[in-house]
């Protein structure tokens, strides 16, 4: 039970920051601290290793 609530918690990890890089303008996503080679590293984990 434990892996599945592990890999759901990442699953859901993936989705919240592909909502958001999607959502904002890269200007902003900058701001927060998150430069484009970041965005593009994390985009590429896949979700059970998020």
């Amino acid at each position: 039970m434990s892996r599945a609530v592990s890999l759901y918690k990442g699953w859901r990890m993936k989705r919240n920051f592909l909502h958001l890089v999607h959502t904002m303008e890269p200007r902003l996503l900058q701001d927060v601290g998150y430069p484009p080679e970041v965005v593009e590293q994390r985009l590429k984990t896949p979700f059970w290793k998020f």
